[in-house]
């Protein structure tokens, strides 16, 4: 029995990946010619409705919600159009341009953070960082007041994405940490998910 279920759990894992593979294919191919029409925008309505797998997981869960919301009163005017392909960009991390020279992480995970609390918060940090290798940002962090742990957990406040990303990022799995943390957040966790450039400035900012 438990090697039934865990079969179930593995097949269950292997849809998402392949229809987030295949939601990130449509949506770059629809950046493609920097347009979203109205046909487009509800064939990728559709699709995810009869995809639930990832429509019910982030990151298409997002997208699929925003899409919603801009169809709901029948008519898609170009200031919501904007938005959607705003959000399709988001996801891939970037305009076309963009993507072919680097390695981008998903914006649609970041939250709007003025201002990082050091004393007394837990901090887990992910990917590739600018700044300086991640043992000498943990210490960054720990001369701060702040806890560096290495796993994501109901305890951490902030979960830092290093601005390098990291290269899995490109080709469709944004990463185990980022994963489990936007699953905290919709069980209602007050995590917050931070890019690097925010977490620097917030550096300076405490002595």
């Amino acid at each position: 029995m438990a090697n039934f279920f865990a079969r179930r759990g593995a097949a269950y894992i292997n849809e998402v990946n392949r229809s987030l593979g295949a939601l990130l294919g449509l949506a770059t191919g629809i950046l493609c010619d920097r347009k979203f029409v109205d046909e487009e925008i509800r064939f990728l309505n559709e699709w995810l409705e009869k995809n639930e797998a990832i429509a019910v997981e982030w990151p298409g869960d997002v997208v699929h919600a925003r899409i919603q919301s801009v169809l709901a009163d029948g008519m898609v005017t170009e200031p919501e159009r904007t938005y959607l392909i705003n959000t399709l960009q988001q996801l891939v991390g970037g305009t076309l341009d963009e993507l072919a020279a680097l390695t981008h992480v998903t914006a649609l995970a970041f939250d709007p953070v003025p201002k990082i609390d050091f004393p007394g918060n837990w901090f887990c940090l992910t990917g590739d960082f600018v700044f300086a290798p991640r043992d000498v940002c943990e210490r960054e962090i720990e001369n701060r007041g702040g806890i560096a742990k290495s796993a994501v957990s109901k305890k951490i406040k902030y979960l830092v994405v290093g601005g390098l990303g990291s290269p899995e990022w490109k080709h469709g799995s944004f990463g185990t940490k980022i994963e489990k943390a936007m699953q905290l957040k919709r069980d209602g966790v007050p995590l917050l998910i931070v890019q690097e450039d925010q977490w620097a400035r917030s550096l300076s900012a405490c002595h």
